[in-house]
């Protein structure tokens, strides 16, 4: 059975044209009308179907890579904008990290058709949500959420080492995760060297 008909038969508008139909078998019961009652029943369910309520719509759901694309967005926004709180090239870090975690994201949404990067798929999405919606924000709340009393430098120093370890965690994230367009030109070409060697 199609996905279409199955939603038609779970929807409003059938559910009330049945109700009509029933209506109908009920007057044939009760007496009131007779043998035409398979026609009264098909014009019930079809008066009932016609004016019965349409189902909600519903919207669907952001797919998370659309979500963790928006959350790099507000967070590189924040870190751009409070840049001169930052210590000089953590916003800089902040954007390359993040850019990288955007390629990722676009790469993932073009899974590539080897059954092993289906596979890892949802590992290489949750280790860029870690990054945008953990780490990248512990360190700069830790960092710009310090006591006003406490010395700069080693907050700084901290802050260089948080990011250049989230740093290295992207940088590893991209080679884990094929770019989909790079994998099918190098499928082609091994495909057209197949084909030239043969007789």
């Amino acid at each position: 059975m199609s996905d279409r008909v199955r939603r038609y038969l779970g929807s409003r508008k059938n559910i009330a044209g049945m109700a009509g139909a029933l209506v109908g078998v009920g007057l044939h019961v009760a007496g009131v009308i007779g043998d035409v009652w398979p026609v009264v029943a098909a014009g019930l369910y079809g008066v009932g179907a016609l004016v019965g309520p349409s189902d909600p719509r519903t919207e669907p759901e952001p797919r998370l890579t659309d979500s963790l694309r928006a959350d790099a967005t507000a967070l590189l926004r924040r870190a751009q904008g409070r840049a001169g709180a930052l210590p000089e090239g953590a916003a800089t870090d902040v954007t390359r990290i993040l850019d990288a975690v955007r390629l990722v994201l676009a790469r993932l949404d073009q899974v590539a058709d080897q059954e092993t990067d289906r596979i890892a798929a949802p590992e290489r999405l949750a280790d860029a949500a870690e990054i945008v919606r953990v780490d990248l924000p512990a360190c700069l709340d830790t960092y710009l959420g310090r006591s006003p009393s406490s010395p700069e430098e080693p907050a700084a120093r901290e802050l260089r080492t948080q990011l250049a370890l989230v740093a290295d965690r992207t940088e590893r994230l991209v080679t884990q995760v094929p770019d989909v367009h790079v994998q099918r030109a190098e499928d082609l070409t091994r495909e057209m060297r197949r084909r030239r060697e043969r007789p």
